[in-house]
């Protein structure tokens, strides 16, 4: 089997700019979005020797048409515009330096691009290590550090080139996954399912389990909001009882992940346990599903993950177990994740919320999906 990367050393230029908060009475800090983050993780796969066992994608810059297939032709004049001045703001937390909008095309062409390698059969799926991330971003407005949102570029990408029917979206950022919930709301051909943090919103909930879509859209959208606290054997439960049943009974030809590294249990923005066996867990139960449902067709795009240390290892158990590689590596952030005794077993708190995700799973199976 292989799997490819992108990679490109330009996304580690793109410029976030220092964070203030309002009322604006201190000064700005470094913004979570560090560069140097994402830069630990590629110097990681590159010292371990992982890198050389996959396939290197080159990236290409995103074109108009194709951001316009998910993105308002207001919202990206507006970036064009902004892309000239100094610094620009494409929504609430998503503010960039001059020329960043340039990068964030590129980080959306990474996506597309490596849906193709993946679609011509050069890789049998791909990771897409690419900045600035994009799950927050919605048809009319960035947010969150997002300007376009890349897996819903890949989504749309894969329906356009590929012919298919069917497309599924699994996000397991530590934030809820608002963009593709936005973007594919009304969208049958799209299934889109984020497991992350309760309340972990940006201006208003809506990952609850409550927002399953509308129209032919409805029950397309499945949220899976775990409460803070939970570790690898809820969220494993929650694969195996709701995520993995929702793909089967989906059947989708290509699957895309909105893969966030910061339900790690180290993570600075997030108040979650997963461990690197976690990451790993997750990025086999992925592979293997779709190896299953459609020819192994999957693509992952680097989302969230902030903190320095710990970071690069939670991204390290996502491409082992994406590329079916094992290290046998000593970890130096599984020992605290294993003495988290409560992450062990599923508490009644979030059974409650795997129980509610694996009823909305089985409905999918009941409906016979919507006719396309």
């Amino acid at each position: 089997m292989t799997t490819g990367i992108v990679f490109d050393e330009t996304y580690f230029w793109y410029d976030s700019l220092n964070q203030a908060f309002p009322p604006f009475q201190i000064q700005p800090g470094g913004n979570p979005d560090r560069p140097d983050i994402k830069r630990r993780f590629y110097n990681l796969l590159q010292q371990t020797g992982i890198f050389k066992q996959l396939t290197s994608i080159e990236p290409r810059v995103a074109t108009t048409d194709e951001i316009l297939r998910v993105h308002s032709t207001e919202y990206y004049q507006s970036l064009a515009e902004q892309n000239l001045l100094p610094a620009g703001e494409g929504g609430p937390g998503a503010v960039f330096a001059q020329g960043g909008v340039e990068i964030a095309k590129l980080s959306a062409g990474g996506a597309l691009v490596a849906v193709e390698k993946v679609l011509s059969g050069e890789v049998n799926n791909a990771y897409a290590l690419i900045r600035p991330p994009g799950h927050h971003a919605e048809t009319n407005r960035g947010a969150g550090f997002c300007i376009f949102n890349n897996v819903a570029l890949a989504a749309k990408h894969a329906l356009e080139i590929g012919g298919f029917k069917r497309v599924a979206i699994v996000d397991w950022d530590v934030h809820h996954g608002n963009g593709a919930q936005e973007i594919f709301w009304r969208d049958p051909s799209v299934l889109t399912i984020s497991i992350h943090q309760h309340y972990s919103f940006l201006e208003e909930d809506t990952g609850t389990a409550q927002y399953n879509g509308e129209g032919e859209g409805e029950g397309y959208n499945i949220n899976i909001p775990l409460p803070p606290g939970s570790g690898d054997a809820t969220y494993e439960s929650a694969f195996n009882r709701a995520i993995i049943p929702a793909l089967e009974a989906f059947q989708p030809d290509m699957i895309i992940v909105a893969c966030g590294l910061d339900a790690g249990c180290y993570d600075p923005l997030g108040r979650m346990a997963l461990t690197p066996q976690g990451f790993r867990f997750m990025a086999t139960s992925i592979r293997e599903t779709a190896e299953r449902l459609c020819g192994g067709r999957l693509v992952m795009c680097q989302e969230g993950g902030y903190d320095l240390a710990s970071t690069p290892y939670m991204g390290l158990g996502v491409i082992e177990g994406l590329s079916n590689i094992t290290l046998n590596l000593e970890n130096p952030f599984q020992v605290f994740g294993d003495s988290l005794g409560y992450t062990k077993t599923v508490l009644p708190h979030q059974e409650a919320v795997i129980a509610e995700a694996q009823r909305q799973a089985n409905n999918i199976a009941v409906s016979n999906l919507a006719p396309l």
